[in-house]
């Protein structure tokens, strides 16, 4: 039988309403359900919810493997039509919406909530691919490119926009129109449902009204063989047939389709246009969210679907239980491949619906829609109990943090408990079992969800008892029996202990690196704030493991331990990050005998997790841990950037994610500048130093100099004599006075090849401008939620106006005022309404000395106010804003300006703002905090093929793709980790000079990103600036002048600094135009890019200015301008003779090619002097028409001499090029 399941088999499917059959290819392996699912997707059957499966008489489940229907190698199955039922009817409408484009690629999970928007890399007008094979050539990506005529044009016309003007913020997040749009201008449930008892007898399930593209209104009746359209109007309802031939349509796309033409053309074209795209652009997300933009279209697209508050029926779900579902699928024991990647599969599901839903619930408590399960308590100590899921506010409510920050510490704890979820999703532990959880902040506000332990909640019932001493009877409830049996005991305060428990523990604390420790009475293993419970379904599940990381002694001990309240770090829930505990552990296996797996089983290098927590526990590598961070890991990061191992962060979230991945914690922001200040400090010192050395260099090579040419002129003299005394004498002269003077060479200083002091101004200023973003955004989260979080809801809006009125707006109104949207609240009852700019600023201050450990001078602050965007931007990504895309007036001269613009009709209706900001500008989102599951298959997978790859080329590519394919399948197309595998295999790719591939890979990655990240996130920029890299290599300059032309827009719009990548993206700019036969176009941008190398430099003509211009000159060289060449050229020669020294071999070649360009200007100047002699004395007017055309020919550019040496470029000028400098060296500059 296991031979036989492994072939395939040919299914022929007949259906009941067409003769054509419907032919398959499976393998016998598959089940039944395979073909039914496979039918959902075939054109005459798709959308359908009433079809079975038959083989013959014999109706199928669908759980039947193929091998056992058939013995041969064919398989006959006919479809039969079952009646539709309520249910199957919802189901095939909701199926039709999402097939006719009711359901755009914008819309996930939290749509209802906030905005989502698409790619912008599908609207750019990129030209396909090129299809070049591999090249075995190492040297032919700097080989010319064949374009043709228009590629070139559109290369120069991108450039030329490029240098000369940027787009802005709102031009770069506009939102495109969606590429799925509806066939229909509506459906949804008719306001005449539910169906009356007298219909329901009947068969009738439900009605429908829908409106055509020709804008007919069309009500249709849902029955148990259709769907008919019936007599009903919007003021008479009669669900009987329109018409005596109005037959039901078994599917609603036909029925459609039968009365709207336009129905039909839109869905074929909707078909063609969905089709022609790759599945990145328009395949919804099932593991992951979209991104939600900061600056969101003023037209945000809604389809609409009215079916939820219509029917209660339409509801035919039965209640879930994510921890059950959860917990039963963690507990399957996979025992071959597919079943693992199945588990995981469902898994990702279940995490993403439990999800969902907990963000929904969230947002009812977050509007009061709930009713909580203690309503006497005050709101702040809330709890909820729905789907299943436990909520609650996130804050010191019980106490437990009030001698460590309160509130802040609580906030803090259950970040590192979600921290702690995420690290237990990475591992597989059998004994242990752990929470569903995910953190909502919404306004201020965090609510924490949480599956609850199985019978943690449940009521074990009561009971009746007699007051002895009054009578009276009371009821008391039950105890439950799911208690806490190991970790801590809330009601008691004590730390308990049990065996089967602790052994249960082992594997859990071998991950976190945990040693046993004495807490109380007993010996535990993980954190005594920790807590252990065996549910009623007999799991054991561990709760509350925010503290399963090391404390962070060095940073409490210096900004909370015995520092004034008001000056000291908010709390003292500080710990190490797990990623810093892992690079840790890391470097002291590498300091041991021991290996990874004997390190791991022994426990070795394991911590105590309450040392410092608890008074009086110490544990010596909690203090080495927090030491290893300050005084290694941090100084390390920072030098990192100052010699550009990293690149510098182009936003603070890229920069957040650049410290995360490296364990060190934000609270070190202040302390990352404080490096970073002193790095620059150090570097211009040592480029001082570097200045002033050569400046001394430089006058004992003069001093040498003089005294050289003087022996030399000595020799000369002495040499002459001994001629004239030979001739007087009448004698012949000897060999050796004859030819050259022969000079002693150890008198000749030859040139030396120095190395100039760099100081890389561009990558630490970036660093340190971005953690300044990044302070004061955070800073003001802080500020934003400390206002905001007991305000009522639509109060909200006006506190964000307010104070971006304060803080960007000033300059446009000095004094703006508190708008309040609804009349039923008061601004003078609320305390934001009493704030003033300064008192903002003040208050930003405050907040970054206390959580920073850094000075925010007003100055700061004051620059990024001004500069507007960026901080915006920041503040409105941490704290969940979203603003609408429209022009904002930041001074009454922009308003002004934009009035001029205006017709005269337009600026009559233009009403004066009364602020930059309104309320109806913004609106507010929830941030989602979640466990971000992904495949540990699928990770596998593709760490044993990069493992192989260089040794094994074709077996590691393999693995990889198994590796991607497993990602696709668990997590979905859209999802940061594929796109992150993408990204690699683009980069594996290329290395393979297999660029068509590597292109493929990049430009999906980038659509992903952009999906899920938004268009202007660091990981699309960084995916852009690799696919601009492609383009070129590709031989496709026009793309990647495109797509760099993005990223500059992008960059010089939201980047507080000029960008190290904009350097780069002349560079490469540069190379394309080069490449292309443009020496007039690279001219161009070559003068740009030393432009911004001054700018960047306050002005200062640094060594890299001279590079640049060595460059710039030898390519006015290719083009006969000598005097262009001359002029870069001698300011090169200036920077190389004060950073270099005059002795250097790069001073010395600019010296050459100096004056040789004299000479030869010189020498040309001569010729053209006596040319115009003779021509003036030649009587015969002779013209010179022919050379003159000669010379021009001889001016066409040849942009293959842009790096070549010296002689040959002279050679080339001169029109004399030599053949044999072909085997000289080539000194590129």
């Amino acid at each position: 039988m296991d031979a036989q399941a492994g072939g395939t088999v040919s299914v022929s499917v007949r259906l009941p309403h067409q003769k054509q059959e419907v032919q398959l290819n499976l393998l016998k392996s598959s089940n039944s359900q395979v073909v039914a699912d496979i039918l959902q997707f075939s054109p005459s059957t798709r959308c359908l919810t009433n079809l079975e499966l038959f083989q013959k008489t014999r109706k199928l489940t669908g759980e039947e493997p193929l091998a056992d229907l058939t013995n041969s190698d064919s398989l006959k199955l006919d479809v039969k039509f079952k009646p539709y039922t309520a249910r199957d009817a919802l189901r095939h409408v909701t199926l039709v919406r999402d097939t006719i484009g009711f359901t755009p690629e914008t819309q996930d999970g939290i749509s209802d909530f906030a905005i989502s928007t698409g790619s912008q890399i599908s609207s750019m007008p990129l030209r396909p691919i090129k299809d070049t094979p591999p090249s075995k050539d190492a040297n032919s990506e700097s080989s010319a490119f064949e374009i043709s005529d228009e590629e070139k044009k559109d290369l120069q016309q991108t450039v030329k926009d490029s240098l000369s003007k940027r787009q802005t913020v709102n031009e770069i997040l506009k939102t495109r129109s969606g590429i799925i749009t509806p066939c229909l201008r509506s459906l949804a449930l008719s306001a005449y449902n539910p169906v009356p008892p007298f219909y329901r007898t009947k068969g009738h399930l439900l009605y429908l009204h829908a409106i055509t593209l020709e804008n007919e209104a069309i009500h249709v009746t849902a029955t148990c063989s259709g769907f008919y359209v019936n007599k009903s109007t919007s003021s008479k309802f009669d669900p009987n047939p329109r018409s005596d031939n109005e037959a039901p349509k078994v599917s609603l796309l036909d029925l459609f389709s039968a009365h709207s033409k336009k129905f039909k053309d839109h869905l074929t074209k909707l078909e063609k246009k969905v089709g022609s795209l790759d599945s990145v652009f328009t395949v919804r997300p099932s593991t992951t969210f979209l991104g939600k933009p900061w600056l969101v279209s003023t037209s945000p697209s809604g389809s609409g679907n009215h079916s939820r508050l219509q029917l209660s029926e339409a509801d035919f779900n039965t209640e879930r239980n994510f921890n059950d579902e959860f917990q039963a699928i963690k507990d399957m024991t996979s025992s071959d491949f597919q079943s693992i990647v199945d588990t995981e599969k469902l898994t990702a599901k279940v995490y993403q619906e439990f999800t969902e839903t907990a963000v929904k619930d969230a947002m009812s408590i977050f509007y009061d829609d709930l009713v909580p399960m203690n309503p006497e308590a005050p709101s702040c100590e809330h709890i909820y109990l729905k789907n299943n899921i436990f909520y609650a506010f996130v804050g010191d409510v019980n106490g437990n943090y009030t001698k460590t920050g309160g509130d802040a510490a609580a906030f803090a704890a259950s970040n590192q408990d979600l921290q702690a979820v995420k690290l237990l999703h990475r591992v597989s532990l059998s004994e242990i079992h752990y929470l569903l959880c995910v953190i909502i902040d919404f306004a201020g506000r965090r609510v924490l969800a949480q599956t609850p332990v199985p019978g943690l909640l449940s009521a074990m019932g009561s009971v009746n008892k007699k007051n002895p001493e009054t009578g009276e009877i009371i009821t008391e409830d039950l105890v439950s029996d799911v208690n806490v049996v190991y970790g801590l005991d809330e009601a008691t305060g004590e730390v308990l202990f049990d065996e089967d428990f602790d052994e249960a523990l082992e594997s859990f604390s071998k991950v976190f690196h945990l040693k046993s420790h004495e807490a109380g009475t007993a010996k535990i293993k993980f954190s005594s704030n920790s807590k252990g419970i065996v549910g009623s379904d007999k799991r054991k599940y561990v709760l509350d493991l925010a503290n399963s990381h090391p404390f962070d002694l060095q940073f409490a001990r210096k900004y909370y331990d015995n520092v004034p309240e008001s000056q000291r770090y908010p709390h003292r829930q500080t710990l190490v990050r797990n990623e810093l505990v892992d690079k840790w552990w890391a470097s002291k296996l590498d300091g041991s005998d021991l290996t990874f797996e004997k390190a791991f089983d022994e426990k070795a290098f394991a911590f105590n997790s309450d040392a410092y927590v608890k008074e009086g526990v110490e544990d010596p590598l909690v203090e080495e841990i927090s030491n290893y961070l300050a005084e290694e890991v941090l100084p390390s990061f920072a030098k990192d950037y100052a010699i550009g191992n990293l690149t510098a962060p182009y936003d603070g979230d890229h920069l957040t994610d650049s410290m995360h991945k490296n364990g060190i914690n934000m609270r070190y922001l202040g302390k990352l500048i404080e490096l970073a200040e002193n790095e620059l400090k150090d570097q211009v010192a040592q480029h001082q130093c570097k200045i002033a050395e050569v400046a001394a260099s430089n006058e004992e090579h003069k001093k040498w100099e003089k005294e050289y040419l003087v022996k030399v002129e000595k020799l000369i003299k002495e040499r002459q004599a001994k001629i004239n005394k030979l001739v007087q004498e009448g004698k012949d002269i000897p060999e050796d006075l004859k030819g050259n003077l022969k000079l002693d060479e150890n008198d000749i200083r030859k040139p030396t090849k120095g190395k100039a002091a760099i100081v890389n101004k561009d990558q630490l200023t970036c660093l340190i401008k971005v953690s300044q973003l990044e302070i004061v955004a955070r800073s003001l989260k802080h500020i934003l939620r400390e206002y905001t979080q007991d305000l009522p809801i639509p109060v909200l809006p006006c506190v964000i106006a307010y104070f971006f009125n304060l803080l960007f707006g000033s300059s446009f109104n000095e004094n703006p005022e508190v708008e309040i949207a609804d009349s039923f609240y008061s601004k003078e009852s609320f305390s934001f309404a009493k704030l003033s700019r300064q008192d903002l600023l003040h208050e930003i201050s405050n907040q970054a000395k206390r959580r920073f450990v850094y000075d925010l001078s007003k100055d700061v602050i004051e620059e990024l106010c001004s500069g507007a965007f960026p901080l915006m931007r920041a503040i409105s990504k941490k704290f969940g804003i979203q603003l609408l895309n429209k022009e904002y007036f930041f001074t009454q001269e922009q308003f002004d300006e934009f009035l001029r613009s205006q017709d005269k009709k337009t600026k009559s209706k233009i009403d004066v703002p009364r602020a930059t900001f309104s309320i109806n500008d913004l609106t507010l989102i929830p941030i989602v905090k979640d466990g971000e599951y992904r495949s540990l298959t699928g990770d596998n997978f593709w760490n044993q093929g990069a493992a192989i790859l260089n040794e094994k080329e074709a077996d590691g590519l393999v693995l990889l793709s198994q590796a991607l394919t497993i990602k696709e399948e668990v997590n979905g197309v859209i999802h940061p980790s594929v796109a992150e595998s993408y990204m690699a295999m683009s980069t594996i790719y290329h290395t393979l000079k297999r660029l068509p591939e590597a292109l493929n890979y990049c430009r999906k990655a980038c659509a992903i990103y952009e999906r899920t990240r938004g268009v202007d996130s660091f990981e699309v920029l960084r995916c852009l600036t690799n696919l601009a890299i492609l383009e070129i290599s590709n031989k496709c300059p026009s793309n990647g002048a495109l797509v760099l032309q993005r990223i500059m827009n992008t960059l010089d719009a939201l980047c507080v600094a000029i960008h190290p990548a904009v350097i780069n993206a002349y560079t490469m700019l540069q190379q394309a135009s080069l490449a292309s036969k443009e020496p007039k176009l690279a001219i161009e941008i070559m003068k740009k890019l030393s432009e911004t190398v001054l700018q960047i430099e306050n002005g200062e003509r640094t060594i890299a200015y001279g590079y640049n211009q060595s460059r710039l000159g030898d390519l006015y060289a290719t083009l006969n301008d000598l005097n262009g060449s001359l002029k870069a050229i001698s300011e090169a020669r200036e920077v190389f003779q004060r950073e270099l020294g005059f002795n250097d071999e790069t001073t010395a070649q600019c010296n050459q090619w100096v004056t040789s360009i004299e000479a030869l200007m010189e020498s040309q100047f001569q010729q053209r002097k006596l040319t115009q002699q003779q021509t003036s004395v030649n009587s015969s007017g002779v013209t010179t028409g022919k050379k003159q055309k000669a010379s021009k020919k001889q001016e066409e550019p040849n942009p293959e001499l842009a790096n070549k040496s010296v002689d040959e470029l002279l050679s080339f000028i001169e029109g004399t090029q030599s053949k044999s400098s072909k085997g000289k060296k080539k000194n590129k500059k």
